[in-house]
């Protein structure tokens, strides 16, 4: 699988977060991966590829599933809602609503004093 990257810099933005969370240092992950830590840097900065074998144990050993991190690995529906967000919106009158219309995403309210 090719990895693109939208997948290296979200997998960055996770190690940044977890890394942060887990008290743990860039060497001490590289270690535990048994690779150097200049390794484990051009791959986390992109200038070494992401494979399928480095992310499951450097997932792994940050406790994430790389499905939910990585743009390449969720599935359609997932990114299209993710993409998505819902907002609420809501108003007080002075008065007594007595109509509301909706037309697109413009709300008309009539109310009485």
């Amino acid at each position: 699988m090719n990895f693109t990257q939208q997948d290296t810099e979200a997998l960055y933005r996770v190690w940044m977060s977890q890394k942060a969370k887990m008290h743990i240092t860039q060497m001490e992950v590289a270690k535990q991966l048994n690779l150097s830590q200049i390794e484990l840097s051009n791959r986390l900065n992109g200038n070494l590829p992401l494979d399928v074998n480095f992310l499951d144990r450097f997932c792994k050993l940050l406790h994430i599933n790389p499905s939910h991190h990585l743009p390449s690995l969720k599935s359609p529906t997932e990114q299209a809602s993710s993409n998505e967000r819902l907002f609420n919106t809501k108003l007080t009158v002075d008065g007594d609503i007595t109509n509301i219309r909706v037309d697109g995403n413009q709300v008309t309210i009539e109310y009485r004093l």
